[in-house]
C-alpha cells in the first residue's frame, strides 16, 4: 500500500499546483506541493527520481495542454509538441526527486525547489510558465517581489509546503509552516524605492482577430476596417495608444496601409505603438513602431528573446544538413531574426509576447530608463485557455519586480493593466472588440530587486539546500539518525 501511494501522491500533486495557476485559485500554492514532499520523504535517490520525473511529466503536460488549441493551425503534430515539453518539464522533475528523495529535509526541498525552477528559466531553451510565483498574483504576498524578484516567492512557498509535508510525520515540524507566509508578508511591507512622477492616460486597442482569420490574406481589408474603427473611437485627452503585437504583417510593405495608422497618430495628436512583423533584406524581425504625434516613426523595438521552435529553430543549419529540413519546414519555414539588445523607446519599455515571462527582461528596460513598460502580444495562437491568464499574470510579477506600471494588449485579450504593486488597473473582456483608456502611474527610481537583480535570492535559496544536505549528514559516534532508530523501535526486528 505505502509503495502505491507514493506515485498516487506525486500525482496529486501535479494536479493541485496546476489548479493553482487558475485565477483567484493562488492560495492552492501553499500546499500544492505538499503530496509531492510527501511522497519523496525517505524514498531514496532512485525512487525519488522516479517520483520526480511522474510528477513533472504529469504537471507540465497539464500546463502546456492549452497548446492544443494549436492543432487546428499545425494539425496533428501539436501533440507531439505537447508530449516533448512534458517530457522536458519532467526532466527538472527527475533532478529534483533524485535529490530531494536522497536527502530529505524541508530546508533541502525549499532551496533546490528554487534554483530548479531559476535554471529551468535559463538559457535560449528556458521557459518560466509552471513557476510558483504567477501563482502569488492577486494575493497580499505578491509585493514581496520588489525586494528579492521572483525566487524569492518561491522559496517560502517551498518551505511551507516542505514543513507540512514533513509535519505529517512528525507534529514539530507543523509551526515552521507559517515561516513561509510570515516572510513574504514582511518583505511586502519593505518600501520600495521608487518615486510617482505622474500619470498617463493610455489606450488600449483590441481588435479580437481570431488565429484563423489573422492568417486569411483575404480578410487584411476586414481588418483594416475594423481597426479604423476602434482607432476612430479613441477620443482625447490621451497620453499614448496601443495596439497589439503583429497588428497587421508587413505593414512597412503597404504604405497606404501605414498611412492609416500614421494618419490616427496625427489626428489624435499622441504617440502610437503598433506591431507588425518587418522585413530588412533577407532578415525578419518582431518589431513595435512608435508612432510620434507628427504620424513619423521616433523609435523601434525588434524582439530579442524569440520563442524556441515558435519562432527560430535552435540548430536548424545542423537539422537541415541530416536530412530533416523537409520536415521543419511546413510549420516553420523560415527563423526569425532577433534584435540586437534590449532597450526602452525613449521611457517606454517593450517587452514582446513572450520576454514578458523573463524577469531580466523588464529587469533591463528600468536599469535604462524605462518609466512605463509595455507588452503588446498575440495569444490568439491560444484561444480561449487558461494560460492567456498565466501570461497575463506574468505582467503583474514584472510591474511588482521593477516598480513600474505594465500594461498588456493583445489580439483577443487578456489587454489590461497592473500598477506597481501588482494591482489591476483595469482589463479589456477577452474575447470582445473595443477599446479601454487606463490611468497608468508612472514611476521613476529603483526597486531592491532591480538593483541586486536575483543573486541575493538565489543566495540563500542555494544556502538553505546546503542547509538540507548539512542536516542530513550521518553523524559520527551517534548511531543511526533518529529517523531510522524511530522506525526500528516501531517495526521491530526484521
Amino acid at each position: 500500500m505505502r509503495a502505491l501511494s507514493r506515485p498516487v501522491a506525486a500525482l496529486a500533486s501535479a494536479v493541485l499546483l496546476w489548479a493553482a495557476f487558475f485565477p483567484g485559485w493562488g492560495w492552492l500554492a501553499w500546499g500544492g506541493l505538499v503530496p509531492l514532499f510527501w511522497a519523496l520523504d525517505g524514498a531514496g535517490g532512485r525512487r525519488g527520481a522516479v517520483l520526480g520525473l511522474l510528477f513533472g511529466v504529469a504537471f507540465f503536460g497539464l500546463e502546456f495542454s492549452s497548446l492544443s488549441s494549436l492543432g487546428a493551425i499545425v494539425g496533428p503534430v501539436v501533440a507531439l509538441v505537447c508530449l516533448g515539453l512534458a517530457v522536458y518539464g519532467g526532466l527538472f522533475g527527475l533532478v529534483f526527486g533524485a535529490v530531494g528523495g536522497r536527502w530529505s529535509s524541508p530546508l533541502l526541498w525549499a532551496g533546490a525547489w528554487t534554483l530548479l525552477e531559476a535554471l529551468r528559466a535559463a538559457g535560449p531553451l528556458g521557459f518560466t510558465f509552471g513557476s510558483l510565483p504567477t501563482t502569488m498574483v492577486g494575493t497580499p504576498f505578491l509585493p514581496a517581489a520588489a525586494v528579492g524578484g521572483p525566487w524569492v516567492l518561491s522559496l517560502p512557498v517551498a518551505w511551507t509546503a516542505g514543513c507540512l509535508a514533513r509535519g505529517l510525520r512528525d507534529r514539530r515540524w507543523l509551526p515552521g509552516a507559517a515561516g513561509g507566509p510570515l516572510a513574504l508578508l514582511l518583505l511586502a511591507a519593505l518600501p520600495t524605492g521608487t518615486r510617482e512622477a505622474g500619470v498617463l492616460r493610455v489606450a488600449l486597442v483590441q481588435p479580437n482577430i481570431p488565429k484563423l482569420e489573422q492568417l486569411d490574406p483575404w480578410l487584411r481589408d476586414d481588418h483594416l476596417a475594423a481597426y479604423r474603427a476602434l482607432l476612430a473611437a479613441l477620443r482625447l485627452p490621451l497620453d499614448l495608444a496601443v495596439l497589439p503585437e503583429n497588428a497587421l504583417p508587413w505593414l512597412r510593405s503597404y504604405p497606404e496601409e501605414w498611412e492609416l495608422f500614421a494618419g490616427e497618430a496625427r489626428r489624435l495628436g499622441v504617440p502610437l505603438a503598433l506591431g507588425s512583423g518587418d522585413l530588412e533584406g533577407e532578415r525578419v524581425y518582431n518589431r513595435v513602431f512608435l508612432l510620434g504625434p507628427d504620424g513619423e516613426v521616433v523609435g523601434s523595438y525588434a524582439k530579442s528573446r524569440l520563442v524556441p521552435f515558435g519562432e527560430y529553430v535552435p540548430g536548424r543549419e545542423v537539422l537541415v544538413r541530416i536530412g530533416l529540413g523537409s520536415l521543419i519546414e511546413p510549420f516553420l519555414p523560415f527563423d526569425q531574426t532577433p534584435g540586437e539588445a534590449v532597450a526602452p523607446v525613449g521611457t517606454l519599455g517593450f517587452m514582446i509576447c513572450f520576454e514578458s515571462t523573463f524577469p531580466g527582461v523588464a529587469r533591463e528596460l528600468v536599469l535604462q530608463g524605462a518609466e512605463v513598460l509595455l507588452i503588446p502580444t498575440n495569444d490568439a495562437w491560444f484561444g480561449r485557455t487558461r494560460i492567456l491568464w498565466e501570461h497575463y499574470a506574468f505582467a503583474a510579477l514584472r510591474a511588482v519586480e521593477v516598480g513600474r506600471t505594465v500594461v498588456q494588449v493583445g489580439h483577443t485579450g487578456v489587454s489590461g493593466g497592473w500598477d506597481p504593486r501588482g494591482r489591476e488597473l483595469g482589463r479589456l473582456p477577452p474575447w470582445t472588440r473595443g477599446t479601454a483608456v487606463l490611468e497608468v502611474p508612472v514611476r521613476t527610481g529603483l526597486t531592491p530587486y532591480a538593483r541586486g537583480g536575483d543573486g541575493p535570492a538565489l543566495a540563500v535559496a542555494g544556502l538553505a539546500a546546503l542547509g538540507g544536505l548539512w542536516a542530513r549528514r550521518p553523524r559520527r559516534g551517534r548511531g543511526r539518525p533518529r529517523s531510522v532508530a524511530k522506525e526500528a523501535r516501531s517495526t521491530g526486528p526484521r
